[in-house]
């Protein structure tokens, strides 16, 4: 040992110097063949010019060079290829990235299977019992909820308790857990002897067939429901849930825990203790979950231990030091979703030896849905020993109540490479923010994003219920005095090609019609259409019969006799039919003084009428039975009245003006004639006429494509393109339609005072009341009326029906779009004259627009006492300008330049300010109902909002939104409750003071006909100078490139789409081909460049609905086709 250190510390520098001096010249950058050829030869021509100098090809030691030069690029090559292979950004070998991940603790995820609960909808059983009435209940179908059966809920109860062990029966469960809001009741069946707690079934789901089991679930030291350890003669639980919201819920009631797959076992003996044992499970398949392993006894086959599964066997620190309980093994993947069980070597973990037999649960693998009408009416059989010792079959008829989203196919590599370092950065808990936003997509492969936001913080009692103010888990109640009321002509547009008669139909009825039959549609017809009069006529009503909100009775003249309405009717009786809307008022005074109704709307008199006193009454016709005069009779011999009316109408009360229905169904023969007119490509447009309740076409020859509204040249035929009473217009170019729809909108709107929160058109139910409420606006009758020192007679309802989005998708929350009210959800007004009853239609209100901080253009109201309008012209003599002050605004209706600013005693114009009809400083009342059934523990003091992306969700998306067709429905979003109950073992990993609220994402459409309308545009496309390339093939290509660019791996929560950074993306993928790119927004309310910025909230992610149609060839720029003129 000394010689050997001694020559090396005399030799070893001088070996150094040798080998240094040896390979100083030599290229150590060649690594393929030919520079390693080069290399070779200026060496040898280098150092020994005069041994070899024939460098002839056909040399043979150039030939060995050849050779050597070939052997050095594949051992460079393999090399790099194994360099690469020993780090995780850059290995591509599956096995190569597992190896990686478990350095870092981290073990791929196999395919995830579906699983979740289903609604028990009836049971029966062979066993001969009897309910409380002495009725026998074999072999009879009971079902749940039964409408027709009183006794049903005594007689279900029945059933079930025959079927438990005896300790248990219904009100005494095996065990109660409160499961995310819901109580949960586990009932173990008393199966018969040597059976597998597992029932096998199968459905068809997207069209293929696929194996399913309910298996027994438990709760049992978990705040989560999960599938207890499979054994022979194991318990089977079932499950009773009750979310307090009655029978009918969908939550409440008996359900079975189900999984797709089939649960096979393996048997293995091992006689030797080798430490870091392996044992292959060469079975393909096995899911990411349902794998266990028992030891057993070799003569009687019962079970001697469970081994337990970790994630890595070197992990359990706390358990190693436990002697008991060392009896772990870990899974790592392999082709197919093969496994490899991973043993101790008795130091970290027992080493394994006996007789052992493993459980898995091989799943197909797939990405799918679940959808509830998949798994409908499912019969499963359960053998069950009855509690008089005899063998006996429950029937149940099992469905799924909500759809399942939680089935995943195997981790890809890129997937591993993103979730490993994130899975050891959290430690498999969730206590900071980036804990919370990365771990979803770690323990989960079918998430495939995630983003977590803190709603709530720490410091709410406990001992209250958590109150969000940003009001998605908490209602909002709150009165404020800065209301701002206005409306907004506004026009939205789309376009459209076809192929065929199918095509064109789909838009008329899945576009055209759903736009026709819009709020802000029927806002455009109650506000400037025709309303039939009817003071000319003796008419008044009579109250026969009364329920809530509902009358019946007829119209009689002042004799007392019934009059005729409807089609039996020449005058303006006639428009009274179901669905019009009459507007009554009190009868004129008598000597005993004035009609007024009061808060009940009876009719009622006094001397003199109040401020406050309410004299017209508005109400739809719910149904006319015959002439309504029940033959002349009135009412009919059950003291009912042939006329109903949808609110509560006192004798007496005078119908003054009928509104006439607006029928928002096309009829299929007017949907032939605009087949027709799209046939030919004709321009045209459609319009209504309500005096015969009908739609008509008007001719391109005839139609006004510019002008305002009006019904002055409606139908009119002479050929000069004067009728501009259109509705919806169609104008075709390049065999590419726009359509463009009128519609009137009402916006709401606070100063500073209240932000309101909508959560999209959710119908909130009130268990309390057993109604449906909706968010609203009380406009207070405190206010005056317009004009006036009178206050309101009545508070005004409003209902909150949308919340506008900016171009670039801010959403503006101190405003919101509302609407008349409809309390019995009969799509009539209950007011349809609200607005003018708030602003008498002549109030102004004044926006000035400003650049926020971003740079971005914002409309916003202005305080009322800002703006002086006591004068229409500037050259008004008693404008005196020194009595202002320095920056007073002014607005001159008489002018053209109608907004001025005082400076320095001068007159300066502004044009950033506009005006709107409307009204401010309006007192209101705010109401936000939210769900209770998005259900929060009122003992914890933090909410926590998390937002995923579920991949068969998205996959499905995806279809819809490039779907060219228009057969592919859109998918419905994944509820909290279906989330929660896919995805309930997250609970197990957050910190005890939270509570986590899982979300679907929000997915975003751009510039496609599938996306809002104010984000709808088209790209113009120039192409390159002498380009071969077709205009077809241009559009198809450029398509497929920005479904590319918005490929969600591309794209977060809350994202700024950068028109600027998609077409610098378009040039360079498409640079042969395309010249130059911009996009036009449809919205003819917009201009060029309004999206050139747009934005996404904390909750959305960008989609790409552009299509082929959104896509226009052009010669060049113009300034009208860039600001969408065809």
């Amino acid at each position: 040992m000394a010689t050997s250190s001694r020559q090396t510390s005399i030799f070893g520098i001088e070996d150094w110097r040798s080998l240094y001096k040896t390979y100083n010249q030599a290229d150590f950058q060649s690594y393929n063949f030919e520079t390693l050829r080069k290399g070779f030869v200026d060496y040898l021509r280098q150092h020994h010019p005069e041994d070899f100098n024939d460098y002839v090809e056909s040399s043979e030691f150039i030939a060995l060079l050849d050779v050597m030069a070939f052997m050095g690029q594949a051992i460079s090559y393999r090399q790099d290829l194994n360099t690469r292979e020993n780090f995780l950004d850059t290995a591509e070998r599956r096995d190569s990235v597992v190896r990686l991940a478990d350095l870092v603790g981290y073990t791929p995820k196999r395919n995830e299977n579906a699983s979740g609960f289903l609604k028990v909808t009836s049971v029966s059983t062979t066993e001969n019992i009897t309910d409380f009435n002495g009725a026998n209940l074999a072999n009879v179908t009971l079902r749940w909820n039964d409408s027709t059966n009183i006794d049903w809920q005594d007689q279900f109860n029945t059933v079930m308790n025959s079927m438990m062990v005896d300790s248990q029966k219904i009100g005494k469960p095996g065990r109660t857990a409160d499961v995310l809001g819901n109580k949960t009741d586990e009932y173990t069946v008393n199966l018969v002897s040597n059976l597998m707690p597992i029932i096998p079934f199968s459905a068809t789901v997207n069209g293929a067939n696929m194996d399913f089991e309910a298996v027994s679930a438990t709760t049992a030291n978990k705040t989560s429901v999960y599938e207890p350890s499979p054994v022979l003669n194991g318990d089977f639980n079932i499950l009773y849930r009750n979310d307090k919201l009655g029978f009918a819920s969908k939550d409440t009631g008996f359900f079975f825990h189900f999984k797709q797959g089939t649960l096979i076992n393996k048997d293995f003996t091992l006689s030797d203790r080798i430490a870091n044992r392996n044992v292959d499970i060469n079975t393909e398949g096995v899911n990411n979950s349902d794998v266990w392993l028992y030891e057993l006894d070799k003569t009687t086959g019962t079970v001697l231990s469970e081994w337990e599964e970790v994630d890595n066997i070197y992990a359990p620190i706390t358990k190693q030091t436990e002697s008991t309980v060392r009896r772990f093994f870990s899974i790592t993947g392999r082709a197919n979703d093969q496994i490899t069980m991973n043993f101790g070597d008795g130091v970290f973990g027992d080493i394994p030896i006996g007789f052992f037999r493993s459980f898995v649960r091989l799943s197909n693998g797939r990405k799918y849905i679940i959808n509830v009408g998949d798994i409908s009416g499912v019969n499963l059989s359960v053998p069950y020993i009855s509690r008089n010792g005899r063998a006996e079959t429950a029937t149940f008829i099992v469905s799924l109540t909500q759809n399942i989203s939680n089935a995943s196919s195997k981790e890809s590599l890129n997937d591993i490479k993103r979730n490993a370092p994130a899975k050891f950065h959290t430690q498999n808990r969730m206590v900071n923010g980036e804990d919370y936003n990365n771990f979803p997509y770690t323990a989960f492969s079918s998430i495939i994003k995630s983003k977590a936001i803190a709603r709530t913080n720490i410091g709410t009692s406990r001992h209250l219920d958590l109150v969000d103010p940003t009001g998605k888990y908490s209602s909002i109640n709150t009165f404020n005095s800065d209301g701002v009321i206005f409306k907004n002509d506004a026009s939205t547009s789309f376009t459209f090609s076809f192929d065929d008669k199918n095509d064109i139909e789909s838009v008329i009825r899945k576009q055209i019609e759903p736009k026709i039959a819009e709020r802000s549609t029927v806002h455009l017809y109650y506000n400037t259409f025709n309303r039939s009069s009817l003071t000319a006529i003796d008419i008044a009503w009579n109250q026969s019969t009364t329920t809530t909100n509902e009358t019946t009775g007829y119209f009689k003249n002042t004799a007392g006799s019934a009059l005729q309405v409807g089609s039996y009717v020449s005058d303006n009786r006639q428009f009274i039919v179901p669905n019009a809307l009459i507007k009554f008022e009190t009868p004129k005074t008598d000597s005993n003084g004035v009609y007024y109704f009061d808060k009940n709307n009876r009719l009622k008199q006094r001397g003199d009428l109040l401020t406050t006193d309410n004299t017209i009454l508005w109400s739809g016709v719910k149904l006319v039975t015959l002439e309504g005069t029940n033959f002349g009779v009135g009412n009919k011999s059950d003291g009912s009245g042939p006329i109903t009316l949808t609110n509560f109408i006192p004798t007496g009360a005078i119908p003054t003006s009928i509104v006439p229905v607006f029928n928002t169904d096309l009829p299929l023969a007017f949907e032939q004639e605009m087949l027709t007119q799209f046939e030919l490509y004709n321009d045209f447009g459609i319009g209504y006429d309500n005096s015969i309740g009908s739609w008509y076409i008007i001719a391109s020859a005839n139609l006004d494509k510019s002008t305002a509204f009006s019904l002055d040249n409606a139908q009119n035929t002479s050929g000069t393109g004067i009728d501009s009473s259109w509705i919806v217009k169609f104008v075709s170019v390049d065999k590419i339609y726009t359509t463009t729809s009128r519609a009137l909108k009402y916006f709401f709107s606070s100063i500073i005072e209240t932000r309101f929160y909508f959560s999209g058109h959710n119908k909130i139910f009130d268990p309390k009341t057993g109604k449906i409420v909706n968010d609203f606006i009380n406009v207070l009758k405190t206010n005056t009326q317009h004009g006036s020192n009178l206050p309101l007679s009545n508070d005004i309802k409003l209902d909150i029906i949308g919340q506008p989005t900016e171009s670039d998708g801010f959403v503006n929350d101190f405003n919101v779009e509302i609407s008349y009210t409809d309390e019995d959800n009969d799509n009539v007004a209950d007011n349809p004259d609200f607005f003018d009853d708030i602003t008498l239609n002549s109030g102004l209100v004044f926006f000035e627009t400003i650049v926020d901080a971003d740079g971005l253009e914002r409309e916003l109201p202005i305080r009322s006492n800002v703006m002086d309008t006591e004068f229409t012209s500037t050259t008004d003599p008693l404008l005196v300008l020194t009595s202002y002050p320095e920056n007073q605004l002014f607005y001159f209706a008489d002018e053209v330049d109608k907004f001025r600013e005082l400076v320095s005693n001068v007159l300066v114009v502004k044009t950033n300010m506009s005006v709107k009809t409307g009204r401010q400083d309006l007192q209101f009342h705010y109401r936000h109902n939210s769900s209770n059934v998005k259900r929060i523990n009122p003992g914890l003091t933090n909410i926590i909002d998390i937002f995923v992306v579920i991949s068969a969700y998205y996959t499905q998306y995806k279809k819809y939104i490039q779907d060219v067709t228009n057969t592919i429905t859109i998918p419905s979003t994944p509820t909290i409750s279906e989330l929660t109950s896919s995805y309930q073992t997250l609970q197990d990993s957050k910190m005890l003071s939270d509570n986590i609220v899982l979300n679907s994402v929000i997915f975003k459409p751009l510039f496609g006909n599938k996306a809002k309308d104010e984000l709808r545009a088209n790209i113009s496309v120039i192409k390159v100078h002498d380009s071969l390339v077709s205009d077809s093939e241009v559009k198809s290509r450029v398509v497929s490139v920005m479904n590319d660019y918005f490929d969600i791996d591309n794209w977060d929560f809350g994202d700024t789409f950068y028109f600027s950074e998609l077409s610098a993306y378009l040039h360079d993928q498409l640079g042969d081909i395309v010249g130059s790119v911009v996009i036009v927004p449809t919205d003819v309310n917009k201009k060029f460049g309004d999206l050139y910025e747009i934005r996404s909230a904390s909750n959305e992610i960008f989609v790409n609905a552009t299509t082929v149609d959104n896509i226009n060839v052009v010669d060049s720029l113009t300034s009208d086709n860039l600001n969408g003129i065809t």
